[in-house]
């Protein structure tokens, strides 16, 4: 019979004498031969006050680095990660979560989105080109690709023709009521851009009759209206909206006269050979709101007064609650 192996309580070979506790830990309840018990140290085990970060190795983990009696109870560490949850700044909300609070009001439609452009329909727009005041062309995607876009996000405006006393009036109204100290301080950083059917060198002139501060770009022959599913209509719309609540329409169509006329007999205005260059006079527009390159809402005009309230801008952008 072959003879029966001896081996230590820490492993060693059989040629050593078999480990021996001292008679001072025989009492201790499951001392180990490595570590003494943890009420025989002479110091306190530190508290760790907060988690490995996200970026730490899973093997790093309070639960699994620790398999001797040493490690911190399961109940320690339960109560620890609930200390972390409570003084944790940073919060995970997802794009649903994010978007019920548009949908937490059963009587405000407007907060809700049309269907968003999906990724085929965005590979298809990356590379239309559009103009800026001076007929220098760039592509759409560049305004909102996150490689090229200043900043996070970016709420594009459409808007009709750039002799439309609606949407004159639209662009006035955002102005006034974001102001740019609110601009610049939205919760996420977004770029506003507006983006009219006329051609570029009207830019400046529209400029000036809507004091509008945003950046502003053309698209003549209408290929991101169309593609973006905003259509052609004579709807003027049965209820005036907010931002046209002291505009009739008779006013708003001799308003639209009065701005051409008065802008002819400028000498720093347009000419006659661009009162027919201002865009299609049918054409509605729209809003996008793109985060990291995609549409994340979106509102199409169903007639020529059915730009999206600026209440529900300002608190699509989070300046208001």
């Amino acid at each position: 019979m072959a003879n029966r192996r001896s081996v230590s309580p820490i492993g060693a070979s059989r040629f050593e004498s078999p480990y021996e506790p001292p008679r001072s830990l025989h009492n201790s309840a499951a001392a180990s031969p490595i570590t003494p018990a943890l009420n025989s140290m002479p110091f306190a085990l530190p508290r760790s006050s907060s988690r490995a970060p996200p970026s730490d190795s899973v093997f790093s983990h309070a639960d699994t680095m620790e398999t001797t009696q040493t490690s911190i109870s399961s109940e320690d560490n339960r109560r620890y990660n609930d200390e972390d949850s409570i003084q944790s700044p940073v919060e995970t909300v997802s794009a649903d979560e994010w978007f019920s609070r548009f949908h937490s009001d059963d009587g405000i439609d407007a907060f809700q989105s049309d269907e968003c452009p999906d990724r085929a329909t965005l590979a298809a727009v990356n590379n239309i080109q559009i103009y800026d005041a001076e007929g220098k062309p760039r592509s759409f995607g560049s305004l909102y690709e996150p490689a090229f876009a200043t900043h996070q996000r970016q709420l594009i405006i459409f808007v009709r023709h750039f002799y439309c006393g609606a949407c004159q009036a639209y662009l006035k109204a955002l102005t006034e009521n974001i102001s740019m100290q609110e601009y610049f301080t939205i919760p996420v950083p977004t770029s506003i851009i507006v983006i009219g059917c006329g051609e570029p060198n009207l830019i400046p002139h529209y400029k000036t009759f809507t004091n509008c501060p945003f950046p502003m770009f053309a698209d003549p022959d209408r290929s991101l209206f169309k593609k973006l599913g905003m259509k052609v209509t004579m709807n003027l719309g049965g209820d005036r909206p907010e931002y046209m609540k002291d505009i009739s329409v008779p006013a708003w169509a001799a308003g639209q006269f009065k701005t051409v006329n008065a802008s002819l007999k400028d000498p720093e205005g347009i000419r006659k050979r661009d009162v027919l260059k201002g865009g299609h006079p049918l054409q509605i527009g729209g809003e996008f709101l793109f985060e990291e390159g995609q549409v994340v809402w979106c509102h199409r005009m169903k007639n020529m007064r059915n730009h999206a309230e600026v209440r529900v801008i300002r608190k699509l952008l989070e300046l208001d609650d």
